[in-house]
């Protein structure tokens, strides 16, 4: 459980980490709305308190219109049966607004390799560049060599370089230090924590944004 007098100060500061707002909405459930009010608070926090948060959190997110349905309907299917319920109670609450985001990305990425293919057709005058380029991809994946998981809480590389659970790759990034380079890599993570990423000086976590762009 977070401190009290730091999930008072977290939740009262406009740049505060949003890492650490999961953490309290998540171990300090009476501070649910304001960490769902704070603008630092992301939509797929603001979903899993709206679905999982107390009363009065909920109450709060329904009067800026954020509900459970707002965000693409209940995490949980109440109506499943008793194992899919189960299972479905296990896992954390997924992010729309990261899905969208990845699935922009992915048309991008198509456009680019598209308006690319006209320059196969170009004359050979072009090759020693491609060259060049194919040479150093061994390099940079070589600099990107999935790291060796070493946290007890069992979160793995591929779940970090893969996951759209915005509650996950927080957690991941706090509990799992030696797993940041991948989150780093993961298209689904949110702007505020690629940011984050970014102030830690870590030549390897540096090297997986370079490889974002």
């Amino acid at each position: 459980m977070v401190d009290y007098d730091a999930a008072v100060a977290a939740v009262q500061d406009p740049n505060a980490d949003p890492i650490l707002l999961a953490k309290i909405a998540y171990e300090n459930p009476e501070f649910g709305a304001n960490v769902a009010v704070n603008p630092r608070c992301y939509p797929g926090l603001k979903r899993w308190i709206a679905e999982f948060g107390d009363e009065r959190a909920r109450e709060t997110l329904a009067q800026y219109g954020f509900t459970a349905d707002a965000f693409g309907g209940p995490v949980q299917d109440q109506e499943a049966p008793e194992q899919a319920a189960q299972q479905a109670a296990e896992q954390q609450p997924a992010d729309a607004y990261a899905a969208d985001q990845y699935a922009a990305a992915q048309q991008t990425a198509a456009a680019q390799y598209n308006a690319a293919q006209p320059a196969a057709d170009q004359t050979a005058a072009a090759q020693p560049a491609a060259d060049q380029y194919a040479a150093q991809q061994p390099a940079a994946q070589a600099a990107f060599e999935e790291p060796v998981a070493t946290n007890p809480y069992g979160f793995t590389a591929e779940q970090a370089l893969t996951t759209t659970d915005q509650m996950q790759i927080a957690q991941i990034a706090q509990y799992a230090p030696e797993l940041r380079a991948c989150i780093a890599r993961n298209p689904n993570t949110y702007p505020a924590l690629i940011e984050w990423l970014g102030q830690l000086g870590d030549p390897a976590i540096n090297a997986a944004l370079a490889f974002r762009q």
